[in-house]
């Protein structure tokens, strides 16, 4: 009984499954969110118009023109309060755990190794934000928002290479006048790739343009040898700079969520033979820890690993702060020690001085004309 009440609780518990069931949730919702939002900015006649023109009088005392540009301003209001976007947050990945039923519903994007970050360029400045939310940088660039083009908005999904000096971009929430927080994966892409084919200036490294941004390239699963040639190809850029982090798997109905989705997936490139039943290059090496019947194990085994790290990281942290707490305390003991060494110094050469200068005036036999500095001197009498 034991056994079979266990395999019901794996099979309870599998989260392959899990994962299919929350992907068709949530594009479900997505699309339901898009429906709404067509409807409420589809332009409707308005009924009052008319009533208001053919009204008498006012008993508030305003005009008819009055009136009707306070309807505007009130439609105006309650259209942008719905525009309202949540605080910007980075999209964050999930293990790919089994293969889709239609992998030509996903997009394939290799992505480097280096640090993530979000690119907000406004108000003629551009601003660096880390996972967490922190400004890590600000830099001169010539995305619209800065630049040239100050009135706008642009905010990136990008990886950034210190080795480099380069941000690779990933994905995309806006681009100067255009929203694309709620535009599809496939959207979203697309109109990135023809801005950077338009913009060839900010692959490029300038006074007004600090480092350089390069877009980085995706491939439908639906062009088959496109997506063999990207897995088959070693190393994934040349010189292999940067070197390959991982793949990012886009389903292409999804919008942009700040968190983690579903939606879209990562696997390490020496995977996907056994997740996806794809092959890669040869050079993708596996490490010894990772076995190929038991890749959902080294999942679970990493994502343990990776939560660990994170917690002695926070701890590290957490000690470097109580560190400098400390430091001013024994500094100041120490300037005090230092300020109380000069004046011990100062009465031991003043004693010393004063019984050299005793000796010499008995030699001399002034002691007895003039004994009051000798007393005062050693602290005797004559």
């Amino acid at each position: 009984m034991r056994n079979n009440y266990k395999e019901l609780y794996k099979k309870s518990v599998d989260l392959g499954e899990q994962q299919k069931l929350r992907q068709q949730q949530l594009l479900y919702e997505q699309k339901q969110r898009r429906q709404q939002q067509q409807d409420v900015h589809r332009p409707m006649p308005d009924s009052d118009e008319g009533d208001d023109e053919e009204a008498p009088e006012n008993p508030e005392g305003q005009s008819n023109t009055q009136r009707k540009q306070g309807r505007q301003r009130n439609r105006a209001s309650s259209s942008s309060n719905s525009r309202k976007t949540p605080h910007l947050r980075l999209q964050q990945s999930e293990w790919l755990r089994h293969r889709p039923e239609n992998l030509c519903d996903w997009l394939l994007l290799p992505c480097p190794v280096g640090k993530r970050c979000l690119v907000i360029a406004s108000n003629g400045r551009t601003k660096v934000y880390n996972k967490a939310g922190r400004m890590t940088m600000q830099l001169r660039t010539l995305l619209p928002g800065d630049g040239y083009v100050q009135k706008f908005k642009t905010v990136l999904d990008c990886v950034y290479v210190p080795q480099l000096e380069t941000f690779y971009v990933l994905d995309a929430l806006s681009f100067g006048q255009q929203q694309l927080l709620d535009c599809d994966a496939n959207f979203r892409f697309f109109w990135l790739r023809s801005r950077f084919d338009e913009r060839g200036e900010l692959s490029q490294c300038s006074k007004r343009n600090e480092k350089p941004f390069k877009l980085l390239e995706y491939y439908d699963f639906e062009d088959a040898n496109a997506v063999e040639q990207a897995l088959q190809r070693y190393p994934q850029w040349e010189d292999n700079k940067p070197e390959l982090d991982g793949l990012l798997f886009y389903h292409k109905e999804a919008s942009y969520t700040c968190g983690t989705t579903p939606l879209v997936c990562w696997l390490f490139a020496y995977m996907l033979p056994d997740v996806l039943n794809l092959p890669v290059h040869s050079g993708y090496e596996a490490p010894e820890d990772y076995l190929p019947s038991a890749a959902l194990d080294f999942m679970d085994d990493f994502d343990k690993k990776l939560l660990e790290q994170r917690q002695q990281h926070k701890k590290a942290g957490k000690a470097a702060t109580e560190e400098p707490a400390k430091e001013p305390a024994a500094a100041a003991a120490g300037s005090a020690a230092m300020e109380q060494e000069p004046d011990d110094e100062l009465e031991e050469f003043a004693e010393l001085r004063s019984l050299l200068d005793r000796e010499r005036r008995l030699e001399l036999g002034e002691l007895d004309m003039d004994c009051s500095p000798a007393s005062s001197a050693v602290g005797g009498s004559c």
